[in-house]
């Protein structure tokens, strides 16, 4: 499984440049509020691929290690202001103004048994590869994600099949996260506002939808709703692997998800099938309850299982406990099972559940993030424990008296 081991960062914001280090499992990030834990989220986010339109116009240099796949790698990522011309609406007015943007290259180096097998960089309108001292151009013709934009400049020789098995290592080795989730219903509204369409055509069919982070079990069940899909239809009911699981949780014995079917037709030669206005459906004897009736830590409950379902690699989610009953915490843990997770939490419970072996995992688990104010003003410091600060946690944890959040306390972690 690809695991996120290291995240450096050099510039971003008032961030003091730090390199952190993270274990497989379960990482957990401490500190006060407004001391950027979620912005610290949202940028592992937007640093794996997951979009993060807070951080759209931020300048930043900051690379991260990727392990455990079919190839390391480290992938750097800079974004600068670049400055454009600006056209006049007066055609006699000399262009002086100018416009900024944001521009991003992305450099990186992939590793196989230790040894590098290619580096490679991404700008917004080529990719230059080098491969055991032999150099490549690719020009882009439209601006691609970075991943898609390397994939493309390797496999653009069908003729060589070496280059292709790169291709196809390189691009599984990156980490598949859906980004970070809320710590309100934000996930939980965007999950409902799912829109599906496919479309029908003389030159074949295509389906759209208007999420990236889509669960994994809704994009398995599409191919198999619209195939069993009759004309007279105006809702269709499906059954989902993550919702099946919630519903356990919740007390249920099981669940359903149901589309409103719409049949639109903007020209002669197109028909649109469009699923929209998503529901979920909860039963046990004697009773059926939509997921309208459902509390506020239900719904959070929910929201977390769909979002771990979209996450293959990496799981991100921001004051996880909120609104949880202490089993339903154990439940989600339970569902992030062997992945990588990146959780904040400003209540004990969630500590209480971690565990540790070394003094090292200690060390990589936690993430200290506080705010300090000098003469040039006020900067965030995120950094992992000493190692005396991890000795004195594991020597105190290894007693067995104190719990993992009275322990952070007593030590001044948290």
């Amino acid at each position: 499984m690809n695991t996120l081991t290291k995240f450096s960062i050099k510039k971003f914001r008032n961030v003091a440049p730090t390199t952190l280090e993270f274990r497989p499992g379960l990482n957990v990030l401490l500190g006060k509020n407004a001391a950027g834990k979620t912005t610290l989220l949202r940028l592992l986010s937007t640093a794996v691929g997951a979009r993060s339109e807070a951080l759209d116009e931020d300048v930043l240099d900051v690379s991260y290690r990727v392990s455990g796949g079919s190839l390391d790698f480290e992938h750097t990522i800079k974004r600068v202001r670049g400055k454009e011309p600006a056209l006049s609406l007066d055609p006699d007015r000399p262009v002086r103004e100018e416009l900024t943007s944001i521009q991003q290259t992305d450099s990186f180096v992939f590793e196989k048994d230790g040894g590098v097998v290619m580096n490679a960089e991404v700008f917004p309108n080529e990719v230059l590869l080098d491969r055991a001292g032999k150099r490549s151009r690719m020009e882009l013709r439209s601006r691609r994600a970075p991943f898609a934009a390397l994939y493309m400049a390797l496999v653009t020789d069908e003729r060589d099949s070496a280059l292709t098995q790169l291709a196809n290592a390189a691009f599984s080795a990156q980490i598949k996260s859906a980004g970070r989730m809320d710590e309100s219903l934000e996930r939980f509204n965007t999950l409902l506002g799912l829109d599906v369409r496919r479309e029908e055509s003389s030159a074949g069919n295509r389906s759209t939808w208007n999420l990236v982070a889509t669960p994994r079990s809704i994009l398995k069940t599409l191919n198999s709703i619209f195939s069993k899909m009759t004309l007279e239809e105006t809702s269709t009911t499906f059954q989902l692997e993550f919702l099946e699981r919630a519903a356990r949780v919740l007390g249920y014995d099981s669940a359903n998800a149901r589309f409103d079917v719409e049949r639109l037709s903007p020209e002669p030669s197109r028909r649109i099938v469009r699923l929209s206005n998503l529901r979920f459906f909860f039963k046990r004897p004697g009773e059926e309850v939509s997921h309208d009736l459902l509390s506020y830590g239900q719904k959070r409950l929910l929201a977390f299982f769909a979002h771990a379902d979209a996450s293959e690699d990496l799981i991100i989610a921001d004051e996880l406990v909120n609104g949880l009953h202490h089993e339903w915490i154990r439940a989600c843990l339970d569902e992030i099972g062997g992945r990588q997770a990146f959780l904040t939490s400003q209540n004990p419970l969630l500590l209480d559940f971690l565990r540790f072996d070394s003094v090292d995992e200690v060390r990589r688990t936690f993430i200290l993030c506080e705010r300090t104010s000098g003469d040039a003003g006020a900067q965030l410091v995120w950094r992992n424990p000493t190692l005396d600060e991890a000795e004195s946690f594991f020597l105190a944890y290894q007693t067995g008296i104190q719990r993992v959040s009275d322990i952070l306390l007593t030590n001044g972690l948290w």
